[in-house]
């Protein structure tokens, strides 16, 4: 058989190519949906930890500037349902944001709303919860979902004490998470879990 044809058979047939196409396709529709509530689960965590973090950097920027540092939820004539919050330095001490303190602070912050710059919330989360009675530690939770005080910023001054009072956040999954500042002006995140703030 001295001219007969040697036949390739590496590769893959059709009907495997389609097997494996089927098997991703269905691996895909099964992941789905647990991907997506990590996502919405990522973005409320990522949000509630930035907040942390501001409400700390407020403080040790007032610590080492001796002046009163705010975290604003409620700038200008925003609110709590635009989603914003900035940080601020009181230069001139007295106790109101006036123009040339936005950017005092040098964190960058990168997203600006009503002339202030600032941090915005991500898609999908905002501040308030619903369906739970208390706060952290039996606090009282404000409609808004800001309270310091009754104010909607927190204050720290050149000692690190701060104005007492939370921040809450809900997802579009509906986990919820609490940022508590203490008299003292200790920065706590708490997350709901069905029952009890941990």
């Amino acid at each position: 058989m001295a001219g007969a044809e040697t036949r390739n058979t590496a590769g893959f047939t059709i009907i495997e190519l389609m097997i494996v196409l089927v098997i991703i396709g269905i691996a895909l529709t099964i992941a789905a949906p647990n991907f997506r509530g990590f996502v919405r689960e990522n973005r409320v965590k990522t949000s509630a930890r930035a907040i942390a973090v501001s409400l700390q950097t407020a403080r040790l920027k007032a610590i080492n500037s001796n002046r009163r540092c705010f975290v604003d939820f409620a700038p200008g004539s925003l609110s709590p349902a635009d989603s914003f919050y900035t940080v601020w330095l009181d230069f001139n001490s007295n106790l109101a944001y006036d123009a040339g303190e936005s950017d005092s602070t040098h964190l960058g912050q990168p997203d600006t709303k009503g002339g202030f710059k600032g941090y915005k919330l991500p898609l999908g989360v905002k501040f308030g919860v619903s369906g739970v009675s208390t706060g952290p530690e039996s606090a009282a939770i404000p409609a808004d979902g800001v309270d310091f005080g009754g104010s909607d910023r927190v204050g720290f001054n050149s000692r690190g004490v701060g104005t007492a009072g939370g921040v809450y956040l809900t997802a579009e999954n509906g986990s919820k998470y609490a940022i508590t500042v203490s008299g003292l002006g200790a920065v706590r995140t708490w997350k709901w879990d069905n029952s009890q703030w941990k």
